[in-house]
């Protein structure tokens, strides 16, 4: 593999989509994306929730999740590492644990 002066590898296309990526327009926005997933609960929520992935089109960017969140005009859009993303889900799976569990005689059950 041969490194140009610029940092480009070459044989390798840097817009290459991966598996996941909705494969439209990438150029335009200048990163890869998946299909949005809305958080759909099918009750009435205060915020709107999507998720996806996004990636940098250079050839040694990593894959990170997006979270974007809607409460009327207002979006706020956070997005993370795959690391932090895979802590978050440990640390909200503990935590719908602990909120489910129920009162056993003098323990929690």
């Amino acid at each position: 593999m041969h490194v140009y002066q610029t940092g480009a590898l070459a044989g390798v296309n840097p817009t290459a989509c991966p598996r996941w990526c909705d494969r439209d327009g990438c150029q335009r926005r200048g990163h890869h994306r998946s299909r949005t997933r809305h958080l759909d609960t099918n009750r009435m929520e205060a915020f709107i929730v999507d998720v996806g992935l996004v990636q940098a089109l250079h050839p040694a960017a990593e894959a990170m999740v997006s979270l974007t969140s809607v409460e009327d005009s207002a979006a706020a859009h956070l997005v993370l590492s795959m690391r932090q993303a895979r802590v978050l889900w440990y640390r909200l799976s503990h935590l719908l644990d602990i909120a489910l569990a129920v009162r056993n005689g003098a323990r929690w059950a």
